[in-house]
């Protein structure tokens, strides 16, 4: 590993190059799904955007329940992903 202890899906500052050259991609691929779902818990918490997706029929789809229940990681208080909802 790269030897910080920076929480999973982020980057200290100027963690990249402590990265070898084979790391980096997957490094910011980790960081770019954190990010999106960071940004997709935070979108589940307004109910204007929750009332539009009732009104889709998304809110039903065995697919979004399952992304859902795969989301619930970001509950887990040992693995700190809490502090960096806002």
């Amino acid at each position: 590993m790269n030897g910080h202890s920076s929480p999973p899906g982020t980057l200290a500052p100027n963690s990249e190059s402590h990265l070898s050259p084979e790391e980096q991609p997957s490094r910011a691929a980790n960081l770019n799904r954190f990010e999106l779902e960071l940004e997709f818990v935070q979108a589940l918490a307004n109910p204007h955007y929750l009332e539009s997706l009732a009104i889709q029929g998304i809110l039903n789809q065995p697919a979004f329940v399952n992304y859902l229940k795969y989301l619930t990681y970001w509950l887990d208080k040992d693995k700190g992903y809490t502090q960096f909802v806002s």
